[in-house]
């Protein structure tokens, strides 16, 4: 089970997510109001996932996400801000973010953003207008598919859902998110629909 630390100055909004995040699987170990907090909450905690706002007191996101980078290379952080000009959306994943999301995107897109970093890949949300020079679909180590990120391609392409793919593979719904989530960053695919497209074209 992921286990995650949530950073947002707002408690309502934290309570909401924590929430969320816990009837699909995550273990929340932790919230943290401040950039402060978190950086001395994942030092004490040890998170899997970092879900992180960029507008906290005391110290900015990006610094504090900065922070947590340094003393846990192996930690995953994913943005969670209402922040979606070029020039923080650039700094923030040249800082190293493994993805960025507006909070007003659906639950559904916050969900495949976190379940997204458990396959290495990197999600941006479908609201966030990206710099030129940074890549929507880059993955963390190939741009190949695998055998089984094939075979879900191969069910989208048809129009399939998560849950029917999931049936006709023997699969949970999570674990296809996570797939899908993982073709549309290597596609460059700014929804699932797209992905699709793209891969009946190719």
């Amino acid at each position: 089970m992921t286990r995650v630390l949530l950073v947002d100055d707002h408690p309502l909004f934290r309570r909401g997510l924590a929430y969320l995040l816990s009837g699909e699987g995550f273990e929340i170990v932790g919230e943290a109001a401040s950039g402060t907090e978190a950086v001395e909450a994942a030092r004490e905690l040890a998170p899997d996932l970092v879900v992180l706002d960029l507008g906290l007191p005391e110290l900015h996101g990006i610094r504090a996400m900065g922070r947590i980078l340094a003393e846990s290379p192996g930690v995953r952080v994913v943005v969670l801000t209402m922040f979606d000009d070029d020039s923080t959306v650039r700094e923030t994943l040249d800082a190293g973010a493994d993805g960025y999301v507006l909070k007003d995107a659906p639950p559904s897109e916050i969900l495949a953003a976190l379940h997204a970093t458990e396959t290495g890949a990197r999600l941006i949300g479908s609201g966030v207008t990206l710099p030129s020079s940074v890549d929507h679909g880059a993955p963390r180590e190939s741009d190949g598919l695998t055998e089984r990120e094939r075979d879900v391609a191969a069910l989208l392409t048809h129009g399939l859902g998560n849950r029917a793919i999931a049936a006709r593979l023997g699969i949970s719904d999570k674990t296809v998110a996570n797939y899908v989530a993982a073709l549309r960053l290597k596609l460059g695919a700014a929804s699932r629909h797209d992905a699709a497209r793209m891969l009946r074209e190719r």
